[in-house]
């Protein structure tokens, strides 16, 4: 005889079978997944992607696996407002890679795209879902203050939940990891790039988990000014010290400013400081630009 739940899970195998596969993974000793992509997902490509690489977690994947997308509305917002020149893209705290192959799929502008992912595992899956673009450069580090061995925590449900804060990860979801930390500076950004990029237009997208506000204030006027497009998350938790004078100033270079969940919304320096105070845990990401092109 069979049992209830074999019955029931066949059934669901048989009307929602990813998300059969969601919920029986982890008895199967199941952490990942090579999805074959539709041609109409903005993370295929013809070019050798046809074929994206998901750790089996509670967050992104089921996100991917139903709309064949990942952070769409972010995807639109900086593409909307992305230099019609050749350009660079810095992907700060790139996880998987699944934003910067989005952007790359949509944008031939972007010549280059320098991805930072300090965790080791997301490294790899962000190495093979990039191994199509070529013109990746791939550093497995987190940014800061200086070079050191620091601890990642990570959450185990969402893979896209890793920190250097523990505030930021629930102690009951927390696993922790070593990692390599390197000063975030003009210099250590820019020698990745081709020489022949060194002067081109920049994208900027950062997701930190709290720290983008300091890594972005340790960068130079001269490297704002060449940035075009800039999306970045602000959390709110206790985080590390940064100067808001200098995080408006670099603001207040951008005459567009929005939250990405009210696209439509202008927000102010001042509105977006006040919300930069608040430790309830709460997040948005914002989009700060030039203009749309």
């Amino acid at each position: 005889m069979r049992s209830l739940s074999r019955t029931v899970l066949e059934a669901l195998a048989r009307r929602r079978p990813r998300y059969a596969l969601q919920v029986s993974a982890p008895k199967l000793g199941v952490c990942g997944l090579r999805v074959r992509l539709s041609p109409t997902s903005p993370l295929y490509s013809a070019a050798g992607g046809e074929i994206v690489e998901l750790p089996l977690d509670q967050v992104i994947a089921p996100v991917v696996l139903k709309r064949g997308a990942w952070q769409a509305e972010e995807i639109e917002l900086i593409a909307t407002y992305a230099p019609p020149q050749p350009s660079v893209l810095f992907d700060v705290g790139a996880n998987i890679g699944l934003v910067t192959r989005q952007l790359l799929h949509r944008l031939p502008t972007i010549e280059t795209a320098v991805c930072f992912e300090p965790h080791p595992d997301n490294f790899l899956y962000m190495k093979r879902n990039l191994e199509h673009l070529p013109r990746c450069v791939l550093v497995n580090a987190a940014l800061g203050a200086k070079e050191d061995e620091l601890t990642l925590y990570e959450d185990v449900h969402n893979a896209g939940n890793c920190s250097l804060n523990p505030g930021a990860i629930a102690n009951a979801n927390c696993r922790t990891t070593k990692i390599r930390c390197l000063p975030v500076s003009d210099d250590l950004l820019l020698e990745r790039v081709p020489p022949a990029l060194r002067d081109a237009p920049i994208v900027w997208k950062s997701d930190t988990q709290g720290y983008d506000e300091t890594i972005m204030c340790r960068l130079s006027d001269d490297f704002w000014r060449r940035v075009h497009v800039c999306v970045f998350e602000i959390l709110r938790i206790a985080r590390p010290a940064y100067d808001p004078s200098r995080f408006a100033a670099i603001l207040g270079r951008f005459p567009l400013r929005r939250f990405s969940d009210e696209p439509n919304t202008p927000v102010s320096v001042a509105d977006i400081l006040a919300y930069a105070e608040g430790d309830d845990g709460a997040s948005r990401d914002l989009l700060v630009a030039r203009a749309a092109t």
